[in-house]
């Protein structure tokens, strides 16, 4: 039969280690909808550069994408694509008429732009009977460095530090408690 001190004198070492592995625990407790991690920061997110203009007659968006500067032409009053137009793009290192891709996209292949800055285009549009001239500032931003990400969960350097220190300082406690003569038991 187990000698009734012997249990108590496990309660306080049994309750503390039981208190640890709760709370390493608590991450995993997380489930669809509930997410108890730290909030995480959005991506940092870069827009290809481009440009957007608005006349009485079109609504027009040119993206640049690598080597080749895409644009979307839109009727201003419907919003609807216009095909079969004609575009003509000049601009510092840029110049020449754009290829119709598919209905109302046009691809114009254009040098590397690598200086950041601001590129000034002016765009000669030509649909059927309406004849537009419009001018577009093509803004190319700083490349930033990329970002490398360990995929470890952003949790702060102390909970590393301190899991290992609460496990030593229970340790100790336990170790202390062995230790200690047990009241009621003697030795013969």
């Amino acid at each position: 039969m187990i000698d009734m001190p012997f249990i108590q004198s496990w309660a306080a070492p049994k309750a503390f280690i039981t208190a640890i592995l709760l709370a390493l625990s608590m991450p995993l407790l997380a489930h669809e909808g509930h997410d108890h991690e730290a909030a995480t920061k959005p991506a940092d997110v870069r827009l290809a550069p481009r440009f957007e203009l608005r006349s009485e007659d079109f609504e027009l968006v040119g993206v640049l994408a690598g080597k080749e500067l895409i644009v979307y032409l839109d009727r201003a009053a419907d919003n609807a694509p216009v095909p079969g137009a004609q575009i003509e793009i000049e601009g510092q290192g840029i110049n020449g008429v754009a290829t119709e891709m598919a209905n109302g996209i046009y691809q114009l292949s254009v040098p590397p732009l690598t200086p950041a800055g601001k590129y000034p285009l002016t765009l000669t549009i030509q649909a059927g009977e309406i004849v537009d001239l419009l001018s577009a500032n093509l803004e190319i931003g700083h490349v930033a460095a990329a970002v490398t990400d360990a995929g470890h969960p952003d949790r702060n350097w102390w909970f590393y530090a301190g899991t290992p220190l609460l496990l030593l300082a229970g340790g100790l406690i336990v170790r202390r408690l062995r230790r200690q003569p047990q009241p009621g038991i003697h030795s013969a």
